[in-house]
C-alpha cells in the first residue's frame, strides 16, 4: 500500500495493542463516489425523496384526448428520369449503386445526385463545401424513401454515411411546418446509444442548422444539465438525445422544460444496440409518449433477426433497405485474424506499431477498463504517446480525449467498445483487435472505425487458443466480406468443433449484446433495493437515489458487519473520510490508474482512522490525509510524464466564471498551448470559510511540461482579469 506507507512515513507510529475498527470492503467491483447519505435523515427530507421518485415516472398519455395538429410526411417529388421504370430497370439501377436490396412495397427508385432530392440551394451549398459529390448508397435510396414519408429500416456498413441519410430529409420535414411557439417541444427527436454518437450527430446536424435557421440542442448524461435545460426552453426544432437523460427531462416539472407533443420526426440511430444493450423500455416510453402518426426511421450497421421483429412493432409498414449484407463489413476494409499466445500479444502489438506509427491513427480494443489503463501505461513506457478512452472517466475528459484524437494531437489510443460506434476518424487506417471481440455484431462495429467514406482501412485481431470459440464467428465474418482466412485460424475453429464433438465444450453461439433492461415492474424494484442495501454495506458509499425505504428500514449492525463508517461516530470526522476517498480515488483515476480507485478510496479511509487518536481534530486530520495524497498524486503524475497546476477562479464574477469554463473556450486553450484544462470543485461564498474537505471552484490544467501548465494558467488569468479588472487576483 504506497499510498499507506508514504503517510506512516510522516506520523507517528500508531501503537500495535491499538484496538483498530474493523473495515469489510470488496476486493472487485466499482462504485459511484458520492457523499455517504447519513442514517438520521429528517422525516422531510424523506417525504422530499418520496416526492422526487414518483416524479421520474413519465406518464402515459391518452393519445385519444390530444387534438394533433395535420402535417404532410410525402414531400418527394421524383424527377422524370426515375419515373416509370420497369421492375427489371430499378433492379438494375439499384444493383449499379452499391448492392441495394428493398423489402416493402411502392419504395422510391434510389437517386443518382443531390439535384434529384428536391433539397434547397442552401442545403446543396452546405453539401458542396463539405465535398459530398454525390450520394452513397445508403442515401441515394433512403433519402427519396424517406422523403416519401414512409417509415425506414436502413441496414448499411459502417462509414457509409447513414447519418446524412437521415438528416437531410429530416430538415426538409421541420421546414414543412409551421414554426415553433412558446411551450413548444421538438419536431425532430433522435435518439443514439452512447454520449459520443449523440454529440457527433449534433455537431453534423449544427453544420447545416446554421444555414437554415434552426435549433439543435444534444441532452445527454455526464454533463452538466443546466446549459441542456436552459437550450431547450429556449426552444429547438432538432433534440439529438440518450434515452435516459431524455426521460429525466420529460419528468423534470411535468413536462414544463419540453415536451413531445409536436414530434413528428423520429429517429433511432444504432438501432441495434439500441434495444440488444437494455434500452428497450426507454423507448418505449417515449414512443408511447410521441403522436401516434409520426414518421419513425432506424439505422444501424447490423440488424438481428429477433431486433428486426421488435423493431416492426413501432415502425408502420416500414421500407427495409439494405446495402451489402445484413451483418457485413466494410469491403474497403483489409481484414487479418492472427492467432498468438497471450504471453506473445504485446510483443507483437509492438512489432505493428512499429511498422504503422507515423501512418494515420490507430485504433486499440480491448475488452475491460482496467485492460485500457494496463496497456496504456505499458505503450507509455515503451515511448509511445497514447490516450485511453473508457466508460470509467469522465465525461468531460471523454470529451477532451475523443477531441485529441479527432485533431490529430495523438495517433494512438487504447478504448474499449466504447468507441466502438458510430465515432468517425479521419485518417485512421488500422484498427487492432488486442482482445478478440466474443460476438460478430461488435467485431463489425469496431473495425468499422476504418475504412470509411470509401478510404482504406486495416483491422488486426489477435486471437489466443483459450477464445477457439470464437474463431467460427470470425470466420463467418471473413468469408462474407471475400477475405483470406489463414489456416491457423481454421486449425483453431476445427480443434473446438473437435472438443465440442467429444462433450468437453459447449457449443458457442454469438447472440450480439445481451443486455436485458428493465421492465420496471414491483419484483425489479425489489432486486434493486436489496442490491442497493448490499452495495451500501459493502463499499460504505451511498447513490444519491438510495431508496427512502431502505433509510427507513434500517436495523443496528452487528459489530462483524460494521464498516469503517459505522465506527466513525461524529459526523464531522465521517464527511472527512468520505471526502478524503472520494478525493484520492478521483486522483488515482485522473493518474491513469483508474482500476487502483477503490484501493485508494481504502487507504484514504483506513488512514483518517489511523490517525483518530493522535489528530486534535477532524480538520488537521484530514489536512494531513489530502496533503499525503497530492504528494502521491504528483508522484504518479511525475512517473507517466503528465505536470498540472490548479488555478482558483471561484472568486471571479460569475460572467468571467461562465466565459472561462466554456467548451469553447477551453478547446482554444487546448489549441493554444497543448494543455487539457477541466473544471473541478464547487463554488464556495467568498464571505463563507470552505467545509471539511471542500475544494474552492478551480480549473485543472494538464499538458506536457510544467512550462505548458504555467502558460496556459497565465494565458486563462489574463483572460479573466480582463473580463473582471477590478478583481486581479494574485497567485
Amino acid at each position: 500500500m504506497q499510498f499507506l506507507q508514504a503517510f506512516t512515513k510522516k506520523q507517528d507510529p500508531v501503537q500495535e495493542n491499538d484496538k483498530k475498527p474493523e473495515v469489510l470492503f470488496e476486493e472487485e467491483g466499482e462504485t459511484a463516489w458520492d457523499m455517504l447519505l447519513e442514517n438520521d435523515e429528517t422525516e422531510e427530507f424523506l417525504k422530499k425523496q418520496r416526492k422526487m421518485q414518483d416524479k421520474r415516472t413519465l406518464p402515459t398519455i391518452d393519445h385519444s384526448q390530444i387534438q394533433y395538429e395535420p402535417f404532410r410526411k410525402d414531400l418527394y417529388i421524383p424527377c422524370k428520369e426515375l419515373t416509370n421504370l420497369e421492375y427489371e430497370e430499378l433492379q438494375q439501377m439499384r444493383e449499379d449503386v452499391g448492392d441495394i436490396k428493398v423489402r416493402g412495397k411502392r419504395c422510391p427508385a434510389p437517386i443518382l445526385n443531390w439535384y434529384q432530392c428536391g433539397l434547397s440551394d442552401k442545403m446543396l451549398g452546405v453539401l458542396d463545401k463539405k465535398q459530398f459529390k454525390g450520394p452513397f448508397a445508403i442515401q441515394s435510396q433512403a433519402i427519396p424513401a424517406i422523403m416519401a414519408g414512409r417509415d425506414v429500416i436502413g441496414i448499411a456498413e459502417t462509414g457509409s454515411g447513414k447519418t446524412l441519410a437521415y438528416l437531410l430529409p429530416m430538415f426538409r420535414h421541420i421546414l414543412d411546418q409551421r414554426p415553433l411557439q412558446d411551450g413548444d417541444g421538438p419536431i425532430a427527436l433522435i435518439l443514439a446509444p452512447t454520449r459520443e454518437l449523440a454529440f457527433q450527430i449534433y455537431a453534423e446536424a449544427k453544420s447545416f442548422c446554421k444555414h437554415l435557421n434552426l435549433r439543435c440542442v444534444c441532452v445527454y448524461g455526464g454533463s452538466g444539465v443546466s446549459t441542456q435545460l436552459s437550450d431547450l426552453k429556449r426552444g429547438a426544432e432538432i433534440v439529438v438525445c440518450t434515452p435516459g437523460r431524455m426521460i429525466d427531462v420529460l419528468c423534470l416539472s411535468n413536462s414544463k422544460i419540453t415536451n413531445l407533443r409536436r414530434v413528428t420526426y423520429l429517429v433511432i440511430d444504432e438501432a441495434d444496440r439500441m434495444f440488444d444493450m437494455g434500452f428497450e423500455p426507454q423507448i418505449s416510453k417515449i414512443v408511447e409518449n410521441t403522436r401516434p402518426d409520426r414518421q419513425t426511421v432506424m439505422f444501424s450497421a447490423t440488424f438481428p433477426r429477433s431486433v428486426e421483429k421488435l423493431a416492426k412493432q413501432i415502425l408502420v409498414k416500414p421500407v427495409e433497405i439494405v446495402v451489402g449484407g445484413r451483418n457485413k463489413t466494410c469491403d474497403t476494409i483489409d481484414q487479418f485474424v492472427e492467432v498468438v499466445e497471450e504471453d506473445e500479444k504485446f510483443n507483437r502489438l509492438l512489432e505493428i506499431l512499429e511498422e504503422w506509427v507515423g501512418n494515420g491513427s490507430i485504433l486499440i480494443f480491448v475488452e475491460r477498463h482496467d485492460e485500457a489503463d494496463e496497456l496504456f501505461k505499458d505503450l507509455i513506457k515503451e515511448g509511445y504517446e497514447c490516450l485511453v478512452l473508457h466508460g470509467g472517466h469522465d465525461q468531460v475528459d471523454r470529451d477532451f480525449t475523443i477531441s485529441d484524437f479527432k485533431k490529430g494531437e495523438k495517433t494512438l489510443m487504447v478504448a474499449t467498445s466504447l468507441a466502438a460506434r458510430g465515432l468517425d476518424i479521419k485518417q485512421l487506417n488500422l484498427v487492432i483487435n488486442y482482445r478478440c471481440p466474443n460476438h460478430m455484431e461488435d467485431y463489425i462495429h469496431r473495425i468499422g472505425r476504418t475504412g470509411r467514406a470509401g478510404n482504406k482501412g486495416t483491422a488486426i485481431t489477435f486471437i489466443t487458443k483459450e477464445e477457439k470459440k470464437y474463431a467460427w464467428e470470425l470466420i463467418k465474418v471473413l468469408e462474407a466480406s471475400n477475405q483470406d482466412i489463414s489456416e491457423d485460424l481454421l486449425d483453431l475453429s476445427l480443434e473446438f468443433k473437435q472438443m465440442v464433438d467429444s462433450g468437453e465444450a459447449k457449443p458457442y453461439r454469438s447472440r450480439g449484446f445481451r443486455g436485458k433492461g428493465f421492465k420496471f415492474t414491483g419484483e425489479e424494484k425489489e432486486k434493486v433495493k436489496e442490491s442497493r442495501k448490499k452495495s451500501k454495506k459493502d463499499y460504505v458509499f451511498s447513490d444519491s437515489d438510495t431508496d427512502v425505504s431502505d433509510v427507513e428500514d434500517s436495523k443496528p449492525l452487528k459489530k462483524s458487519e460494521m464498516t469503517i463508517a459505522d465506527f466513525i461516530k461524529d459526523p464531522k470526522i465521517k464527511a472527512a473520510a468520505m471526502s478524503a476517498a472520494q478525493t484520492a480515488a478521483k486522483a488515482a483515476i485522473m493518474s491513469g490508474n483508474s482500476h487502483n480507485a477503490l484501493n485508494a478510496a481504502k487507504e484514504a479511509i483506513e488512514l483518517i482512522v489511523l490517525q483518530m487518536k493522535n489528530q486534535p481534530t477532524p480538520e488537521e486530520s484530514l489536512e494531513n490525509v489530502l496533503k499525503i495524497r497530492d504528494e502521491w498524486a504528483a508522484k504518479v503524475a511525475e512517473s507517466t510524464g503528465k505536470v498540472f497546476v490548479e488555478l482558483d477562479i471561484n472568486d471571479y464574477p460569475l460572467s468571467a466564471r461562465t466565459r472561462v469554463m466554456s467548451r469553447d473556450y477551453l478547446n482554444t486553450i487546448n489549441d493554444l498551448t497543448g494543455c487539457s484544462v477541466s473544471v473541478r470543485g464547487t463554488y464556495v461564498d467568498p464571505s463563507k470559510k470552505t467545509g471539511i474537505g471542500q475544494r474552492r471552484i478551480h480549473l485543472f490544467i494538464e499538458g506536457p511540461s510544467k512550462l505548458h501548465c504555467n502558460n496556459a494558467r497565465n494565458e486563462i488569468k489574463r483572460f479573466l482579469e480582463d473580463l473582471s479588472p477590478s478583481l486581479a487576483i494574485t497567485y
